[in-house]
C-alpha cells in the first residue's frame, strides 16, 4: 500500500512513516526539509493524488485543514483513506487558560476536527478518521515519540478505522 505523510521526516510523521516501511508499505514522506510545504496546497495535493492512504500530519497555520478538504474533494468515490492528525488539546473545550500562540493552535486543530466531522457527513465516498497519539509526543527536534514507542506503549488512537 503506498501511504503519503506531511511531516514525515520528524516526530509523529517519521515514527508513523518508519512504521508503515517496517511492516512493507511504500512511504512517501512530505515534509518542508524536502521541499514540500503544505502551504503549496495544489503542489502537495498532486503529490500525494496517487497515494491510498493520506496521514494528513503536519500543521502550518489552517493549511492543514485546507489539505483535508482539497484531497476530499479530489479523492471524492475512490474508498481512499485520509488520516488527520488531531491533538489533545482540542479536549480542553475552551482556550481561555491558555498563552495566545497555544490558543491560536488550539482553534487550528478544532478546526481540522470539525472539517473531519463535517466531511464525513457529507458520504464522499472517502474514508476519514480523526485521530490523536497518546502519550510522549514532542515532536521539536529530538522529539520524543518513535515508530518502537508506537509498537510497544504509545497508541495511535483511530477513529473508525485502521491501516493493516
Amino acid at each position: 500500500m503506498k501511504i503519503a505523510i506531511t511531516g514525515g521526516t520528524a516526530g509523529i510523521g517519521k515514527a508513523l512513516g518508519d512504521l508503515y516501511e517496517s511492516d512493507g508499505h511504500e512511504v512517501l514522506r512530505l515534509s518542508r526539509r524536502n521541499g514540500h510545504n503544505i502551504r503549496s496546497t495544489v503542489k502537495i495535493a498532486d503529490a500525494i493524488e496517487a497515494a491510498d492512504i493520506f496521514i494528513n500530519n503536519a500543521q502550518a497555520g489552517f493549511a492543514q485543514t485546507e489539505l483535508l478538504f482539497e484531497m476530499a474533494r479530489r479523492w471524492t468515490n475512490t474508498r481512499k483513506h485520509i488520516i488527520s492528525i488531531g491533538s489533545l488539546v482540542t479536549n480542553f473545550g475552551t482556550c481561555s487558560s491558555l498563552d495566545l500562540s497555544m490558543s491560536e493552535y488550539f482553534i487550528q486543530k478544532c478546526a481540522l476536527e470539525l472539517a473531519v466531522k463535517e466531511l464525513r457527513q457529507r458520504n464522499l465516498g472517502v474514508r476519514l478518521t480523526n485521530s490523536t497519539i497518546s502519550g510522549s509526543t514532542a515532536t521539536g527536534s529530538g522529539g520524543g515519540i518513535h515508530s518502537s514507542s508506537l509498537r510497544s506503549g504509545g497508541t495511535l488512537t483511530l477513529t473508525n478505522s485502521t491501516i493493516s
